[in-house]
């Protein structure tokens, strides 16, 4: 007999328990695993996630809302293919964090892309005598970033997500943190140049002077690498949907070195330098690739070899070349085509 009573006591409660919990509303894994979800939908809001990268830092940079329709659309139907896997969940009073590996978009790979054509863009359109309204530059900033999104890529990136209970009910917590796991921005990326890499100065630097294959150390607060401009050298390669009418097209060899940079990983295109050829043309990029030589994120202690590609409407005999982080000109070498 009291051994059923014992027993019927803790029937009661674990009934008790399974009632206090199941009643309790989503758990803070179903909140984030239902955000996913809306995401995956396309049920997100883009505006936000760039408000959240932008916390970070005092100036506007990038407003979605000046996107185009297409653009926006084409920026939700990427975001559709990021996936996530939930590791842990950590309950502390009204706090909790739900540990995620996300494959994540790389759009602030893109924005560099995007930012450092543009930037070359409006300072030869400058160069030209021509000025750009604020509507037509972010009409051409637009369409760069419709282009470059053709190009995304997604990278794995682990990272807690944050969440309050508030009125009972679990709410994410809305931070750059979280825009950086989801598309891999933060406020880093607007205040930085080279994929997140450096940042421009309020006080005008002189630009150094570059020594073929020597590398040139730049230091930034975030961290310091290593430049080299290896060469430059003619190639037969042309693009048969270019509509460039070239006399030369040149691949610019260079190689950087990630010495201690750690906030991001290092990452230097073609876009990242001014070219002029001898008659002080402003150089286009040209669409044609040594596949052995690409632009990759480079981690500390890492290397990497890549080349840049340029149209050259004249017989020139050198680049003119620019290294360029933000708004601020660090270096220039004039490089001898071969």
């Amino acid at each position: 007999m009291k051994g059923l009573k014992k027993l019927s006591l803790l029937l009661v409660m674990m009934l008790t328990t399974t009632l206090l919990y199941g009643c309790g509303g989503p758990s803070p894994t179903d909140v984030v695993n239902e955000y996913f979800k809306k995401m995956q939908n396309g049920d997100m809001d883009v505006q936000k996630l760039f408000a959240m990268a932008e916390e970070g830092t005092k100036e506007e940079n990038v407003e979605s809302d000046s996107f185009s329709e297409d653009t926006q659309k084409k920026l939700l139907e990427k975001m559709k293919a990021i996936t996530y896997k939930v590791n842990s969940e950590t309950v502390d009073g009204d706090n909790a964090k739900v540990n995620v590996t996300v494959k994540g978009m790389d759009l602030n790979i893109v924005l560099a892309k995007v930012m450092q054509e543009a930037f070359s863009f409006i300072l030869s359109q400058a160069f030209s005598g021509v000025e750009m309204s604020e509507e037509e530059n972010n009409a051409y900033f637009d369409s760069l970033l419709n282009k470059y999104l053709d190009e995304i890529t997604y990278s794995e990136r682990t990272s807690d997500v944050l969440l309050t209970k508030v009125d009972k009910e679990w709410k994410i917590e809305e931070s750059e943190a979280l825009s950086k796991l989801l598309i891999g921005i933060d406020s880093s990326t607007f205040s930085d140049s080279e994929g997140g890499t450096g940042s421009d100065s309020e006080t005008p630097v002189a630009t150094k002077e570059m020594t073929l294959n020597t590398p040139l150390l730049v230091e930034t607060e975030n961290g310091n690498y290593n430049l080299t401009i290896e060469g430059a050298r003619a190639t037969d390669k042309r693009n048969e949907f270019s509509e460039k009418e070239v006399k030369q097209v040149v691949f610019l060899d260079y190689t950087y070195e990630n010495v201690s940079f750690d906030k991001n990983d290092l990452y230097i295109d073609e876009y990242a330098f001014q070219v002029l050829d001898d008659e002080g043309n402003v150089l286009d990029t040209y669409p044609v690739y040594d596949e052995n030589r690409t632009a990759k994120d480079t981690p500390v202690g890492g290397k990497c070899i890549a080349s840049g590609t340029f149209a050259v409407p004249t017989d020139s005999k050198n680049l003119n070349v620019t290294f360029v982080r933000g708004s601020q000109k660090v270096a220039k070498i004039i490089v001898p085509i071969n």
